[in-house]
């Protein structure tokens, strides 16, 4: 998805009239026999900008963003400094296992 269209989900879903990285939405509706249904959503704008900055090839900065979305869903947040290093932290962690 491009930043355009994740500026209006943002901003449909969560009040947020900005584009973002990832979002990441619980299907609770959708749940089938207990299995978790969800949707994240990745811009792939911010990726590929954000992977230049880092000078990171860019599929390794949209595995971040599913790994920052999953870590959503399980209900992670980072609203304060100390929940958003937490959550990095984690994020850098899984990360590392996955490349």
């Amino acid at each position: 998805m491009n930043d355009l269209k994740i500026r209006e989900l943002n901003k449909r879903f969560l009040g947020s009239d900005t584009a973002t990285d990832v979002l990441a939405f619980k299907l609770e509706d959708a749940v089938d026999a207990g299995n978790p249904c969800a949707d994240i959503v990745i811009s792939t704008d911010t990726a590929r900008r954000n992977a230049a900055i880092y000078k990171a090839p860019c599929s390794q900065e949209l595995i971040l963003y599913v790994i920052h979305g999953i870590l959503h869903l399980l209900g992670y947040d980072d609203h304060t400094d100390s929940r958003a290093k937490a959550m990095q932290e984690k994020q850098e962690e899984y990360l590392k296992a996955v490349l």
